[in-house]
């Protein structure tokens, strides 16, 4: 700020002209630089906004990048008796499956003792599965139930087997039981040691059995109530015995999931089309004419028509299912055929009902339309990508401008410093001959009189 005003000696507005002088200085390079600096930050709007169309078009992509995405199953089971699940490549079919006995798993008891703090002995009970796994149990004299109950079920190697303390109007007993069910995984406690006989003598009162169930009348057997892939690809989990009439269990491929993807894919890249057209327009656009829009487009178009190169059957690129690039470049899948062309929904959905794997490999496989989409979208929107390393640049850009703006502040104070300093001299001089006029003027007055 001004500590004394320029032309108070002389009475000239110098402040304004030196005001004038700064301002023309001063405007045309800040108009300049308002200028870069709004380029820049409509550019880099742009390639955000070109950024954030590809990323949520390759989000979309990638909901088909599995073969396993295209597949899922109905399955229709007639009562309760059973539950059904398939990995969504079951082979079509109705199946009549009765549950003839559910899987158990063993319980063994002791007989009762006082309480839980009675001591039995020293010595190692042994626990054995049918299976042949085993471990050892060491007990000390002093431990009581709570202590020999922690210890089984605490102990490193024990294979499933759970120990708890039941206490009742007769008195106390440990309940052994295992987490495994089937006969393959039937318990028994065992001791060569006397003191603990009253530990290792047990009465079943739940016997290990295999769940079994019939599917259209042949016997199937399991060690536990889920039986996978007795029915190729299909998992059965018994949980009832069958009282009324054997469960009917029907599968059938869901060709909408399919059909519901790939119509989502089109969507997906189509708004991004749209996107993509709306930046790079020539007038409005905040990308108008540039070079890494018009890539972009270009080989997006190169991968939705092109065949993929690794699959040589006759389905082997979108237009083969139907879907096409249409004059806009946009995808399409068109309702009305021409001639004797199917339309393009037709193709689709007989394409998704009768060759889903070759629809699915179209999309998917290694060398895929997704594959292909993914590695082009990631050479852009990667920390290392195009469109990252012009952020990177622009925003450098930015940061030259604010570096611009101080150095023409500064510049212009010392334009403004060299002015006054001139502009001083003037005053100065004026105000010295104004005294001078003021002076002789006084000093004529009288003559002037006479």
């Amino acid at each position: 700020m001004n500590v004394t005003q320029a032309g108070i000696g002389s009475g000239l507005d110098l402040e304004s002209l030196i005001e004038a002088f700064v301002t023309a200085e001063s405007v045309p390079q800040e108009i300049r630089l308002q200028q870069k600096e709004d380029r820049i930050n409509t550019e880099l709007s742009g390639i955000g906004s070109f950024k954030s169309a590809l990323s949520t078009f390759q989000t979309a992509a990638e909901k088909l990048a599995s073969a396993d995405d295209f597949y899922e199953q109905t399955v229709d089971v007639s009562n309760d008796d059973i539950s059904v699940t398939t990995n969504g490549f079951a082979t079509n079919g109705s199946f009549s499956i009765e549950v003839i006995q559910l899987a158990e798993a063993t319980r063994l008891q002791t007989a009762d003792f006082t309480d839980s703090e009675t001591v039995v002995g020293a010595g190692s009970l042994t626990f054995t599965s049918a299976n042949g796994d085993t471990f050892d149990v060491a007990i000390d004299a002093t431990d009581d139930l709570s202590a020999i109950r922690d210890k089984i079920n605490e102990e490193s190697t024990n294979f499933g087997v759970n120990v708890t303390l039941v206490n009742h109007d007769g008195g106390t007993f440990l309940s052994y039981s295992t987490s495994e069910t089937g006969t393959d995984n039937a318990l028994t406690v065992t001791t060569a040691d006397t003191d603990l006989d009253t530990l290792a003598t047990t009465t079943e009162t739940n016997a290990a059995q295999n769940g079994i169930i019939e599917i259209d009348g042949n016997v199937v057997t399991s060690s536990s109530n889920e039986f996978k892939n007795n029915i190729e690809d299909v998992t059965i989990v018994a949980n009832q015995v069958t009282a009324s009439g054997a469960a009917t269990l029907d599968i059938a491929q869901d060709t909408s999931v399919a059909s519901t993807l790939i119509n989502e894919f089109v969507a997906g890249y189509n708004a991004m089309i749209e996107n993509l057209i709306g930046l790079g327009a020539p007038v409005q656009g905040r990308l108008a004419f540039d070079a890494d829009v018009r890539s972009m487009k270009n080989q997006l178009s190169n991968i939705v028509t092109d065949t993929v190169s690794s699959i040589t059957g006759d389905f082997n690129s979108l237009g083969s299912i139907g879907v096409l690039v249409n004059a806009e470049g946009k995808l399409e899948i068109s309702t009305v055929g021409i001639g004797t062309i199917d339309s393009g929904a037709d193709q689709l959905s007989d394409a998704i009902t009768n060759n889903l794997d070759e629809v699915g490999a179209i999309f998917a496989t290694s060398d895929g339309v997704i594959s292909q989409i993914t590695e082009l979208i990631d050479s852009y929107n990667d920390s290392d990508g195009s469109l990252t390393q012009r952020q990177t640049s622009l925003n450098l850009d930015l940061t030259g401008i604010s570096e611009d703006y101080e150095t023409l502040e500064a510049r212009l104070r010392d334009y403004e410093a060299t002015l006054r300093s001139r502009f001083s001299f003037l005053d100065s001089t004026v105000a010295g001959f104004n005294a001078t006029s003021t002076f002789l003027t006084s000093a004529l007055a009288p003559i002037k009189k006479d």
